[in-house]
């Protein structure tokens, strides 16, 4: 309808739609728990999600674990194109961004394994390059 009124759309709905798309990939599942612990997102748990509703536009932050053994960037880019697929099919709104950030691993067993490096730890001052 053409200046029929307005359609919003909840970011609690479209966080919902993130989440099943999420529980639908293999491999992967939401890091409610240490989403939590680190203060990130909001009640969503797992997932933040930034809506401009005068624009149409999506972005959308997913914090997850990948189970052990799996190619990390494989997993993340299939989170990243099927929540896009998804939530353009279902509200209209473009995704203007899906940043997936490992949280860490959990293993078949279903334990969950954080993480810890810190970048200087990986880039030591003592790191040279051949020249």
């Amino acid at each position: 309808m053409a200046d029929g009124g307005v359609i919003h759309i909840s970011e609690d709905v479209i966080v919902e739609l993130a989440r099943k798309t999420i529980q639908g990939i293999p491999n992967i599942k939401i890091a409610a728990r240490l989403v939590s612990k680190f203060g990130i997102g909001r009640k969503s748990g797992g997932i933040r999600v930034y809506v401009d509703h005068s624009q149409r536009f999506i972005s959308i932050d997913a914090y997850v674990l990948v189970r052990y053994g799996q190619r990390i960037p494989d997993i993340a880019w299939d989170v990243q194109e099927k929540i896009k697929d998804n939530l353009e099919r279902y509200t209209g709104y473009e995704v203007q961004a899906v940043n997936v950030n490992v949280q860490g691993i959990y293993t078949a067993g279903g334990d969950d394994i954080q993480i810890n490096i810190e970048p200087d730890e990986i880039f030591s001052p003592d790191y040279s390059e051949a020249d």
